[in-house]
């Protein structure tokens, strides 16, 4: 920096002065990547020659540290397009590192060159490329035009390579070749070490399309590895980029390794060449040490100084591009380093071995390797010397003045550790303490400590300028500040330090800095959505250019947070944080959003339709209070959902935003919620007729009353129920959700004034004294199974109503009120004529008959048994005798035929029992007769005798037992067992 501003003085000086003519020229060819070939000639193996392909003994080229036993793997070709660069190449295989290939080529004269030796190539990729595996191969060797080409294989210990392949490289052609003009790389990296101009991969024409593997970066360079390439030294200084084309192409396609091995070339003009893409000034890891590419910078000189002396000015670039690196990363020329080997088949040392290395040594250190050549391997202590001189050489005057004239200073700061590096027109000098940062406008600042780190994290001069005021003690006495051009920069021991800038610098010291409520800060500004976020020991400040700067903190920041803070929906704040309406909570207001705190709910974001339909209701102070959760997915997904004090809010895009609360939001979600039948919420809650409320909902609704509470109606049982007046019909409000029938396939839903019941696909009303008899019976879970029909009209004058279930019918009347009819006694009473017969209405549900097994059913015109798998129809007033005699468990037993005429002209009754009938006639009424009576009566003629229809029943006397006939008294003794008649 200080030769730039010294020549910048020089210039404006000599430019008043001195009249300068303007000079024209030609414009130069702009370069433009190069499209190179290749010519893939298949050789296959010494076991499995290809086509073109022989094996032989030891060739015309022999090699003479190879057998001559060992047979030689050849191919001839002089029919190939031009090229000029050759390669041979096999499939990775670690035990092949001793291949030597032979090669002489043919000019477009047909003429024939020498035999040129090639050995392996001593550079290897880390690991595979990403179009697969690596392969082995030699060194490029650059001929020059060629069109032909002989190649003969030997390797010194027998082994056999596989797959082997002779590639013929074209590298294409380029009118800027020989028009390059200056480098276009200079003074490009943070060093106070000037930069050599280096030529970039776009000026030799570099095509991007071969590189296929990005570059892999290092933590750091620790020290240079110096290469030849083994190739001729023949070449002009117009054929460089070609040979650079011709290199790139071998490398990163035939060898596999996606890009250029090395990381600089040197030709032996003097020029410096950009090798593996990355960036000169960063760390990419080359191919060009096996083993060692990670941490080194690989330079490599063009040619083969195993056989020819090196060239000074090669020497002297090779220095100076090692000596600006080094400057980077304050490596000492002179120094040693511990290195780690990555293993692989050109490497002397196994994966994992530390190997203490010169800063800058040549390949040869730790390769199976001649590399960099006899001659080169001799100018490594030059090169140190020259790279060291050139460091040393690089001093700002005020820095070293102010180091020397300050003792307190230098105990603080110790010795330096590298060389001053510059950037962004700040030089500084690194020291064990700390490091001193110069620019004519500041001056010399110390920057030490957390502080040094932080700065440096943050991007040093280059992000926050130069330092302006030294780190000071805070008042607080937590903590120190330090002022750079465009940034602060604040430490504490709990916290470190980290930069405070801008706009988000000024609020934050509008609340008071460290001292004020949000305390140090604990984070370096980062970069949120479309803005930038600095996080504090209490809060956070966000910032836009559409909103400013703003302060979010405790519970407030962590529901911004959760909804993903800028980057998520709310974006970024709008103002800040203040009290909420009624004073019991706060409330921050966002682009697209806001969020409330109170001290029982916590904070959290209410935005959208939900945040339209909340404040509808009121928001804070309406019937939903605070929100309790944050905005989330409805279970199963299709909506959103949020929770408050005394309600949710749901959305879908279907329905919009509605809030569901108290008895109906209880209600509804026993049903599923949003993912059951119902589905998402129409509407709000309304007022309904008998003082209740209602919500609709995508597939149904949920009716409130104080008196049955909040129950869910839909479908089909809804339509019939709204068909029946809903809430202000018989049936009322619902009393309970919609169930399934036990034992039979249905649903039924009860109402105040009944239930509705769901069968074989359509809907049955049950109300009234109907619904309670039928529920009296079991319900849908009983006998009679689930309605059939609706209740209709029956008996005379359609004076009743029935209804008929699967298993039977419930009859009702005013006088009989509703009983179950069903079974054979339904089929019996149905025979009679059913309520218009003579049975009429039930009087009462069917019962066991005691004493005996049975079943009997009461009835206004009588009653029905049913007996032995059969049914007994009783008239009324045979019935009431035969109940007056004990029934079925009286004297009389089990009836054992139907009731039939009797009587002169069948103008009587009599139906028959275990033990005895019962007689009927409109003037004598119903009589049991039996026994020993029965007997005499009918030996007197019965009904045909004198004695007609009996008029009483038996009664007991002092000697036995008498009864009534029209026509007489018979008598019975108990002693003797005899009867007697007397006539009237």
């Amino acid at each position: 920096m200080r030769r730039l501003l010294t020549g910048l003085a020089v210039f404006l000086v000599l430019a008043g002065v001195i009249l300068f003519l303007p000079v024209f020229e030609a414009p130069r060819p702009a370069p433009v990547p190069v499209q190179t070939s290749a010519q893939q000639i298949s050789m296959g193996s010494v076991t499995a020659p290809a086509q073109d392909a022989e094996v032989r003994d030891l060739g015309e080229a022999p090699d003479q540290a190879a057998p001559t036993s060992a047979p030689a793997l050849t191919v001839t070709r002089t029919d190939a397009a031009g090229f000029s660069l050759v390669g041979v190449t096999w499939a990775h295989d670690p035990a092949i590192t001793d291949t030597v290939v032979h090669v002489r080529v043919q000019n477009g004269d047909g003429d024939w060159g020498e035999w040129t030796t090639i050995e392996g190539e001593g550079l290897e990729q880390t690991g595979p490329g990403p179009a697969g595996e690596a392969r082995g191969g030699t060194a490029p060797l650059w001929t020059g035009p060629s069109t032909g080409v002989q190649a003969e294989l030997v390797t010194r210990s027998g082994a056999r390579p596989e797959d082997v392949r002779l590639d013929l490289i074209d590298p294409g052609t380029s009118a800027a070749d020989t028009a390059l003009g200056e480098a276009d790389i200079q003074e490009t990296a943070d060093a106070a070490t000037e930069m050599p101009p280096v030529y970039s991969r776009a000026q030799w024409g570099a095509d991007p399309a071969l590189r296929s593997w990005a570059p892999e970066y290092a933590p750091t360079i620790k020290a240079a590895t110096l290469h030849h390439t083994a190739d001729t030294n023949n070449y002009t200084a117009d054929q460089v980029p070609a040979m650079m084309r011709s290199i790139y192409r071998y490398h990163s396609v035939s060898l596999g390794w996606g890009d250029i091995g090395y990381n600089v070339i040197a030709d032996k003009f003097g020029r410096l060449w950009e090798g593996r893409d990355g960036g000169l000034a960063d760390t990419p890891i080359g191919a060009h040490a096996g083993g060692f590419n990670t941490g080194t910078f690989g330079v490599s000189m063009l040619g083969n100084y195993d056989t020819v002396n090196t060239t000074q000015p090669m020497v002297d670039a090779v220095a100076a591009i090692i000596g600006w690196k080094f400057s980077l990363y304050g490596v000492d020329p002179y120094g040693r380093t511990t290195l780690v080997s990555g293993g692989g088949g050109t490497s002397r040392y196994a994966k994992g071995v530390a190997v203490t290395v010169p800063t800058i040594f040549g390949h040869r250190d730790v390769g199976s390797t001649a590399c960099p050549g006899q001659y080169g391997y001799s100018r490594l202590g030059e090169i140190r010397q020259k790279a060291a001189a050139r460091i040393a050489n690089a001093v700002t005057p005020e820095i070293a003045q102010r180091y020397a004239s300050d003792p307190a200073l230098r105990k603080v700061l110790g010795n330096k550790t590298g060389a001053e590096r510059s950037a962004a027109g700040v030089v500084w000098q690194a020291y064990e303490g700390g490091s001193l940062f110069f620019t004519p406008a500041t001056g010399v600042k110390l920057v030490r400590g957390g502080v040094l780190a932080g700065y440096m994290r943050a991007g040093g001069p280059a992000s926050l300028g130069a330092p302006t005021v030294e780190e000071k003690a805070l008042p607080d006495g937590r903590g120190v500040r330090a002022e750079f051009q465009r940034a602060f920069i604040y430490w504490s021991e709990p916290t470190g330090a980290h930069v405070v800038r801008g706009a988000i610098a000024g609020h934050w010291f509008a609340q008071g800095g460290e001292s004020g409520s949000l305390g140090y800060p604990v984070a370096d500004e980062t970069a949120a959505g479309t803005g930038s976020v600095s996080r504090f020991e209490r809060g956070a400040i966000y910032w836009s250019e559409a909103t400013g700067a703003h302060v979010v903190r405790g519970g407030m920041l962590a529901a911004y947070e959760a909804t993903g803070a800028a980057a998520g929906p709310l974006l970024f704040p709008t103002g800040e944080e203040t009290d909420a309406p009624g004073g019991r909570g706060r409330i921050q207001q966002f682009q697209s959003g806001t969020t409330y705190w109170s001290e029982t709910t916590g904070g959290h974001a209410v935005r959208g339709g939900v945040a339209g339909a909340w404040a509808a209701l009121g928001g804070t102070e309406g019937v939903l209070g605070y929100p309790v959760s944050g905005e989330q997915s409805t279970t199963g997904g299709g909506g959103r959902v949020q929770h408050f004090q005394d309600g949710s809010v749901y959305w879908s895009s279907a329905t919009g935003a509605h809030a569901v609360r108290a008895g109906v939001l209880a209600a509804w979600t026993a049903a599923g919620g949003a993912t059951g039948p119902a589905g998402f919420p129409t509407s709000g809650e309304t007022p309904a007729e008998r003082g209740g409320v209602v919500q609709n909902f995508q597939s149904g609704s949920v009716f409130w009353s104080a008196g049955t509470g909040a129950h869910l109606v839909r479908g089909g049982i809804a339509g019939t129920w709204r068909a029946a007046g809903g809430v202000t019909g018989a049936l009322g409000y619902p009393a309970g959700g919609e169930e399934d029938t036990p034992r039979y396939a249905g649903r039924v839903q009860r109402f105040e004034g009944g239930s509705v019941y769901w069968a074989d696909g359509r809907p049955y009303v049950l109300q009234g004294d109907i619904a309670g008899a039928y529920a009296a019976a079991g319900g849908p879970g009983g006998l009679l199974g689930l309605p059939t029909g609706d209740a209709a009209a029956t008996g005379p004058g359609g004076n009743g109503r029935v209804q008929n279930f699967q298993n039977g019918s419930v009859l009702w009347s005013a006088v009989t009120g509703a009983h179950v009819v069903r079974g054979g006694i339904g089929g019996a009473w149905g025979a009679a004529g059913g309520v218009t017969g003579s049975l009429g209405y039930p009087l009462g549900g069917e019962e066991d008959t005691p004493r005996y097994a049975g079943r009997v059913q009461r009835f206004q015109g009588g009653s029905v048994y049913w007996l032995d798998a059969r049914p007994y129809v009783l008239p009324t007033d045979i019935a009431a005798a035969y109940a007056a005699a004990g029934g079925p468990a009286g004297v009389l037993g089990l009836p054992t035929g139907q009731v039939a005429p009797a009587g002169p002209g069948g103008t009587g009754r009599v139906q028959n029992f275990q033990s005895g009938s019962v007689y009927w006639s409109a003037a004598s009424g119903a009589h049991v007769l039996r026994g020993g009576i029965a007997a005499s009566w009918r030996a007197a003629g019965g009904l045909s005798g004198p004695l007609g229809y009996p008029t009483s029943g038996e009664t007991a006397t002092n000697g036995g037992a008498l009864q009534q006939f029209q026509g007489g008294t018979v008598t019975w003794g108990a002693a003797t067992g005899q009867t007697t008649v007397a006539y009237r």
